[in-house]
């Protein structure tokens, strides 16, 4: 797997510290692309890079985007996290076969986008227009929402 062919996309994030804690988390497991679609905080945020610690330079070089459709233009597969059934004709794939595709394809030099929605709501179907899958991580039926970091 090539983590330089691998694109953290996070749509409307609401706190600069999340974007840090997000970017703490590239960083511990190699991955350095940090996206942001819309950030609610005026960017850049010095809450982001406070929280990023060591990580800044992710925070620092991240790309900032208008839109979903900028984001994604130079990637050629985008997956998009989803805790809940959704009524789009998406192909939905389970983690371990989300990451099987990401390792085959970034290993081919193909470039990879991976959409996280607004910490309070997720994703929107919109959202998901530009995903060639949508991927399901397994949580509690009692709370399904995560933090990426």
């Amino acid at each position: 797997m090539l983590f330089k062919n691998i694109n953290f996309i996070l749509v409307r994030p609401q706190l600069g510290e999340n974007i840090g804690a997000a970017a703490r988390s590239l960083k511990n497991f190699n991955f350095e692309n940090l996206r942001l679609v819309s950030p609610r905080d005026s960017w850049p945020n010095k809450s982001a890079a406070y929280t990023a610690v060591d990580a800044k330079d992710i925070v620092h070089k991240a790309k900032v985007f208008l839109n979903n459709d900028q984001a994604v233009l130079d990637l050629d597969y985008v997956f998009a996290t989803t805790s809940r059934s959704r009524s789009v004709n998406k192909k939905i794939i389970d983690l371990n076969v989300a990451v099987k595709i990401i390792k085959k394809q970034s290993s081919l030099n193909k470039k990879i986008g991976i959409f996280f929605g607004p910490e309070a709501s997720g994703l929107s179907n919109d959202d998901l227009i530009n995903a060639n899958y949508l991927v399901n991580i397994p949580t509690s039926n009692k709370f399904k929402s995560l933090n990426l970091s």
